[in-house]
């Protein structure tokens, strides 16, 4: 057998062919690019100044509108119109939920929800947002489905879950939840609320085929209590009408909307979208209290530098605005109504605006407690 004596060199016993160095080279690279790639758009949608709109309407009409709570179709086109030229993403509830579960969301994110259950909603807004393929939630009272008219029918519900719409619940009588009865006690009251909370979801599970995650208050009241059975109930998401908008970090049991109103001009569409939240280290009362102190004071501890003093306003929801005091060392702003004055026994709304000196734009807060 011949043998060959090939001289070893010692330091190519490693040695790569250059082709495939030069693709580690290029993998490398790529890599370095996708990432740095990825992690500005992980900044970008998940930035804490991040704003989500929750718009809601009710009604609609071809004609002119007879009240604040029926919007004219065209001007709801127009607002449509915008979302749309102005690159906002229409997402649903779920999709949401599963943001903030992810920590990730689009671009100038929004969501449309519409309250009740009229036939307008099938009729008039169901082909404009199935033009756009914007996702709505209807928020349903079972006792009203299918029940004349002017009500939406359970297979036109069911035609509007099948192209993308979600549902909800609005309770089954759309009854004011916080109110108790004549002479009812209270546990005959907690009955009944948990009736109102549970049995519209299954009704609407059994009617539709599609599971019920959210549940939007009968007028927009709530206390601690309703949520702590909203959540025994299963529902993920609850949402109030306190008009304004919701930002970083959000509760998804404490999920804020801004009624749109038949006489929202586009400009004030815009506004309302880009409204910022206020950010507070403390409101009092907390929200959802209820209680007998007609002199309560309500106010919040203000957790911001940026804001311009003099634009501070402080109202009440039919009260108008109060004359408050502000303490700027403390960032503090109160209101404490003295007797003959004293709040009426009811459900209010508070709501502190100011103006944020480096967007000039406004920023709100606002929260509910109730007065029996």
């Amino acid at each position: 057998m011949k043998i060959e004596n090939k001289k070893f060199n010692r330091n190519n016993q490693f040695a790569l062919p250059f082709w495939i160095i030069t693709g580690l080279f290029l993998l490398i690279f790529l890599f370095l690019i996708n990432y740095q790639q990825s992690k500005a758009y992980e900044y970008e949608y998940t930035c804490e100044e991040l704003t989500i709109p929750i718009l809601t309407y009710h009604k609609f009409c071809s004609g002119e509108s007879p009240d604040a709570y029926t919007i004219n179709i065209d001007l709801f086109r127009q607002q449509m119109d915008y979302l749309k030229d102005n690159d906002y993403r229409v997402i649903s509830i779920s999709q949401l939920l599963e943001g903030m579960e992810n920590n990730f969301f689009p671009e100038k994110p929004v969501l449309i929800t519409i309250d009740d259950g009229f036939k307008s909603v099938y009729t008039l807004a169901f082909p404009i947002l199935k033009e756009y393929g914007f996702p709505a939630t209807l928020f349903l009272y079972t006792d009203y489905i299918a029940n004349g008219a002017n009500q939406l029918s359970w297979q036109e519900i069911k035609e509007m879950i099948d192209m993308g719409m979600e549902i909800g619940s609005h309770s089954l009588s759309h009854s004011n939840l916080l109110n108790t009865k004549q002479n009812e006690s209270y546990l005959d009251y907690v009955t009944r609320i948990k009736k109102e909370i549970f049995l519209s979801k299954t009704i609407l599970e059994r009617n539709t085929g599609s599971t019920v995650n959210s549940f939007a208050y009968p007028y927009g009241v709530y206390s601690q209590e309703i949520i702590m059975l909203a959540k025994q109930a299963g529902y993920k998401a609850l949402l109030n009408v306190n008009n304004m908008n919701n930002s970083m970090p959000i509760d998804a049991y404490s999920l804020n909307r801004q009624i749109i109103s038949s006489t929202c001009s586009l400009k004030q569409f815009q506004a309302i979208l880009q409204e910022k939240t206020l950010p507070v280290n403390n409101i009092f009362p907390p929200d959802g209290t209820i209680t007998d102190n007609q002199g309560i004071t309500i106010g919040a501890i203000l957790n911001s530098q940026n804001i311009e003093p003099g634009s501070l306003y402080f109202r009440l929801s039919g009260s108008g605005f109060l004359n408050y005091s502000y303490y700027p060392e403390q960032q503090k702003i109160s209101f404490t109504p003295l007797a003959p004055n004293l709040l009426q026994k009811r459900t209010w709304i508070a709501q502190i605006t100011a103006r944020d000196v480096e967007t000039g734009l406004q920023r709100k807060v606002s929260w509910l407690f109730t007065i029996r």
